[in-house]
């Protein structure tokens, strides 16, 4: 097994990417901490994970996040791999529904030969959601990876993969706390690749496009096929499959990449 007894922490590891990743290093023999905000689903999906453990755990709490990471540095003195996808499109429920109730009258819009109304966001923006956005999706990974670092330091090396989104690396109309938030891992990726190479550990980025995840099938069907039909390859991603790139970057094969942002995204995202 490819992470026979390797400890990895993985944040969002409730559902979708997050929670694929979890299961796919513990089939590969690692110790996960999964961790989550999302307390019932740790212990319904994560706990049933062979070699899971699951993490009540908001990253967006430093103290929570020092605290997760003390746990495991008195037990093991040592973490191997560390995943950031834990993530949010919007601050809450309602933002989400208004959202979709937007991109689907777009999409409408333009389905009838109407032009759609210009989204209005920035106006409609207040300081508490774009504040929200931001200490999860950027200040969360600042967080994980302050914390991780010196175990890894100590334990020699080690891999961090940190998830941005297709939306970083293109120009989309949507709220603006989710692109800035999500280009702002890419920085943060590639100023911790830079610092952290002399201890080898290796710090990448992923930036999916359309995965079939909870949060994906929150959208309207039709408005999904119509995302997906801008893709050269006209599907939505299994969340196993990016889970799979993930180990490919924390593992043997990915040692000569370090910096770097891939986007598993059916061609959405050309570099």
């Amino acid at each position: 097994m490819k992470f026979q007894d390797k400890i990895v922490f993985v944040t969002g590891a409730a559902s979708g990417m997050g929670l694929a990743t979890a299961q796919a290093f513990a089939e590969e023999g690692a110790i996960v901490f999964g961790a989550d905000i999302s307390a019932g689903n740790l212990a319904q999906d994560v706990a049933a994970v062979p070699n899971a453990r699951p993490v009540p755990l908001d990253i967006a709490d430093p103290a929570a996040v020092r605290a997760a990471f003390g746990e495991i540095e008195r037990e093991f003195g040592r973490l191997d791999v560390l995943v950031n996808a834990a993530g949010v499109n919007t601050p809450n429920r309602a933002a989400q529904e208004k959202l979709n109730e937007l991109n689907y009258e777009g999409f409408v819009a333009m389905k009838e030969g109407r032009r759609p109304t210009p989204p209005e966001f920035f106006e409609q923006i207040s300081d508490a959601d774009f504040d929200r956005v931001i200490k999860i999706n950027l200040y969360g990974p600042f967080y994980t990876i302050r914390a991780a670092a010196p175990l890894m330091k100590r334990n020699g090396g080690g891999a961090i993969i940190n998830f941005s989104s297709a939306a970083a690396l293109m120009g989309v109309a949507m709220p603006a706390y989710y692109p800035a938030s999500k280009a702002g891992v890419l920085g943060l990726t590639r100023e911790a690749a830079v610092e952290l190479a002399p201890f080898n550990i290796r710090v990448n980025a992923l930036a999916p496009g359309a995965v079939d995840t909870p949060l994906f099938r929150q959208t309207d069907p039709e408005f999904n096929d119509f995302l997906i039909g801008m893709q050269p390859i006209r599907r939505s991603a299994a969340p196993a499959e990016v889970a799979r790139t993930v180990l490919f970057l924390a593992g043997e094969e990915g040692s000569y990449y370090t910096g770097q942002t891939i986007s598993p995204s059916g061609g959405l995202v050309m570099q």
